[in-house]
């Protein structure tokens, strides 16, 4: 790969044969491009000797960029060939860049060229949820659209953004159902408190039509204690479900509630060894609290067609105490209390007892039991293992703060369904398409939606029914589906829409819109940033662009195989993937600088990650920041949500983790093989290890340049398994290397050379996370003619000396962020 840069990038740099009176540079492409990129050779499909004097077009630009950047990076010359002094390759990068300053003034930057963009997914989302004071974190309106298609890991690429029929008949709905939720004309809920105290199942009559939850079998029995023990993570013996709020179809008004459980954490030492297969010893009990929708649901599912966590707590305590959250809930949904991390399910838990356990006294008198029900009931009440004890649930709530309310204000106003006009709907339709649009209506542009609605009141439609089919209409058209930023320079509103979306993935909010209407945006950027970045509503920022930038949905896409049992167990997932958005938030809010990517001593653990990680001391399962003394963990490249996304879920594979990082750390994207040439399945006979394999396939010509810059960066995390989890040898015991050589020369022995080397390259990344930003804040890939802005962006991020806030304060203040 450094061979195939080296090539590119000479072959960009400059006309060889018509250079004018810059011989230095036909003579150095001369002596070290021609041989493998003139006439009779072109490798990676480039070829100098034909290059023009005059840099005319964009293409001939780019080349001439590409060239700079090789020898910039030190991949060109490629090993082996003759190489220039370093005077020599200063010289000649100087002379490049000048005659590429002097091109882009000529060309301009390619401000204006960002795509009519709609709202993404994700922005739709969180745009709906704001207009109209929805919690969508619960309800997603977008979780039945089709997938967004993705450009560089990005899914707000304008031009990538299509919109189909069956996208338009999901707006459609989503907003229908939207209007309906935000609308309360009914007088304001109570709140009620509701009790339930052990037992939790029922017999006879009482439990006539109740799911197989709330009913006895082998693995639940109604206990004759004040209290019931929970066995295993299954529904069968592991859940709770809560009666009063089923009885009632689940809270009857979405909203905030309060949910107390009285609990206890019973045998988490235990000397049942194998029978509990992968219960650690001495683990706390954690216990879960789940929103669940029983409507629609099937016994096979413990009863619950729909799902959502809503804490988890560890326990350590055998003695009862009261444990509190404040938690929403939606209209249908009740809460259910689980054994998270119990030892397998209670029937399975049962089988291993009665079979790897039988030798314990407890457990004599059940082994020759033919009643099956009484002989698994039996084992449990004797088990002495670990149990999460529930004596009593409460649920208090919902907690109204006011009423109606913002979306139900901004559709109707004050006005009640009897007062509702023609007159009165139109300037509602005025006032709510005001707010959606983001900016004031054009004119003629709510005529279509105007004339809707009166031929519906014509046809005998109610007022109101009319009024809500055009808050439907205004939600479906382009005026909020789309970010229109006008052409050219950006205006005070949309400027104020860019940002906005940019940092919070939703419409600016009244503060933004007022400086932009009185013309003082631009002035007040650095303020407003820094009061944005101070909004929880940032966290949406965090969250995407992380998840975007690194693959890190991968992780849900492809997850690891069911093979890794402690990724599922210990919810690695999530963990993970909060590890590295604590760590960038950290980053963030603290305006560090960007080495802290690469070479932060430190990161964010729980106790089930750092236990996964192998790092003693930590416990609980908030995430905290944690020491990491000569570890080979810290910086991203440590982190398990990286390691996990970059591999596939089975196994990992060096080409994969060294393209991965390639792409997301260092900003290069290796070009794939030539269309002409078909895939090659190399001759591997006698290669055991997965390096061997890879030396054979780069003893094929056509592989050799790209693996060579490729595969190293993979084999240096190759000690990472498929879920970041630490290892010294691969399955069957074959000893792992994770040497290697850089493009440029530089050779590491281990994970911390490799690490050193990786940070020597710190303007490398800088340069790629600074192009990230201005892809995802623009809704656009770059192109070569905003390369010059892009260098002043760093050059002045440089001189500052300033950390993450800094650069994006500094990426809103530019000329890119600031044209469309």
């Amino acid at each position: 790969m450094k061979h195939l840069l080296t090539c590119v990038a000479l072959v960009l740099v400059a006309p060889l044969t018509a250079i004018g009176s810059d011989k230095e540079v036909s003579a150095f492409l001369t002596n070290h491009c021609v041989q493998c990129h003139g006439a009779k050779t072109q490798k990676a499909d480039r070829r100098f000797d034909r290059l023009p004097i005059t840099i005319a077009k964009l293409d001939d630009l780019e080349r001439y960029q590409e060239i700079v950047d090789q020898l910039n990076l030190g991949t060109m010359p490629p090993e082996g060939a003759k190489q220039p002094s370093p005077e020599q390759r200063a010289r000649i990068i100087t002379l490049l860049t000048q005659k590429l300053e002097s091109a882009r003034a000529s060309f301009k930057s390619s401000h204006g060229q960002s795509e009519l963009r709609r709202l993404n997914s994700w922005e739709y989302r969180q745009t709906l949820g704001d207009l109209l004071g929805l919690n969508v974190d619960v309800w997603n309106p977008a979780e039945d659209f089709p997938a967004e298609v993705k450009a560089e890991g990005f899914d707000n690429n304008g031009a990538s953004l299509v919109t189909s029929g069956i996208l338009l008949e999901h707006y459609f709905e989503a907003a229908e159902e939207a209007i309906k939720r935000a609308t309360h004309f009914e007088e304001q809920p109570v709140s009620h408190h509701y009790v339930q105290q052990s037992p939790f199942y029922f017999n006879g009559k009482e439990a006539e039509g109740l799911p197989k939850l709330f009913r006895p079998d082998r693995f639940r029995f109604i206990p004759d204690t004040s209290y019931t023990d929970l066995y295993g993570r299954h529904y069968r013996g592991g859940h709770l479900g809560f009666l009063p709020l089923h009885q009632q179809g689940g809270v009857k008004q979405s909203g905030m509630y309060t949910i107390r459980v009285r609990a206890a954490a019973l045998g988490r030492t235990h000397d049942y060894g194998k029978a509990l297969d992968d219960f650690r010893n001495g683990d706390p009990v954690v216990m879960e609290i789940a929103a669940v929708d029983r409507r629609g649901s099937v016994e096979s599912t413990g009863n619950v067609s729909s799902m959502i966590s809503l804490a988890r707590i560890e326990l350590t305590n055998e003695e009862p105490e009261w444990f509190e959250w404040n938690a929403y809930l939606d209209a249908g949904y009740e809460p259910e209390v689980r054994f998270r991390n119990g030892p397998l399910s209670a029937k399975r838990l049962v089988r291993m007892l009665l079979t790897e356990a039988s030798d314990k006294p407890e457990f004599q008198p059940l082994l020759n039991m033919e009643n099956k029900l009484a002989q698994a009931n039996g084992v449990l009440k004797a088990y002495q293992g670990p149990r999460l004890r529930i004596w009593e649930i409460q649920v208090n709530g919902p907690h109204i703060d006011s009423w109606p309310g913002v979306g139900h204000q901004r559709i109707y106003g004050n006005l009640q369904p009897e007062h509702l006009n023609a007159a009165a709907i139109s300037k509602r339709i005025e006032a709510f398409a005001d707010q959606a649009f983001r900016r004031p209506p054009v004119e003629g542009e709510l005529d279509p939606i105007q004339q809707l609605i009166q031929e519906k009141l014509k046809e005998g439609v109610e007022p109101l029914k009319a009024l809500q089919l055009g808050c439907q209409a205004i939600l479906c058209s382009p005026g909020f589906l789309y970010l229109n930023l006008g052409e050219g320079e950006l205006s005070e509103n949309a400027l104020a829409s860019r940002l906005s979306y940019f940092l919070w993935s939703s419409p600016p909010d009244k503060t933004l819109l007022d400086l932009a209407r009185a013309g003082q945006l631009k002035t007040e950027l650095t303020a407003q940033v820094t009061r944005m970045l101070a909004d929880s509503k940032s966290d949406r920022f965090v969250t995407h662009f992380i998840r975007r930038w690194l693959d890190l949905d991968n992780i849900g896409t492809m997850p690891p195989s069911e093979d890794f049992l402690v990724f599922y167990r210990d919810n690695l997932e999530s963990a993970m993937r909060a590890e590295t958005e604590m760590f960038f938030r950290h980053v963030l809010d603290n305006n560090l600088p960007l080495s802290e990517f690469l070479g932060a001593d430190y990161t964010f653990l729980n106790r089930e990650l750092a236990t996964h990680y192998g790092i003693e001391g930590v416990q609980g399962n908030q995430l905290r920041r944690v020491e990491l003394n000569n570890s080979y963990r810290g910086g991203l490249l440590g982190q398990g949500a990286l390691l996990t996304a970059s591999a596939n879920g089975v196994d990992t594979s060096p080409v994969v983790r060294g393209i991965y990082l390639l792409e997301k750390l260092l900003g290069y994207t290796p070009p794939p093989p030539p269309p002409d040439i078909p895939a090659i399945e190399p001759d591997i006979r006698g290669a055991v290890t997965i390096r061997e394999q890879l030396v054979k396939h780069r003893e094929i010509a056509t592989c050799a340049e790209c693996h060579r810059k490729i595969d190293p960066l993979g084999f240096a995390l190759e000690n990472f398994d498929a879920i970041g989890a630490w290892r010294d040898a691969y399955e069957g015991n074959a000893t792992i290397d994770s040497t290697g050589k850089l493009p440029g020369g530089d050779s590491f022995n281990s994970l911390s050379e490799f690490r050193t080397l990786m940070i020597k390259r710190q303007d490398q990344f800088n340069r790629a996370l600074t192009e990230k930003l201005l892809t995802y804040a623009t809704g656009r890939e770059l192109g070569i003619s905003d390369r010059g802005e892009l260098d002043r962006i760093l050059r002045q991020f440089e001189q500052s000396e300033g950390g993450l806030k800094d650069l994006l304060t500094i990426l809103v203040e530019s000329s890119i962020f600031q044209h469309k």
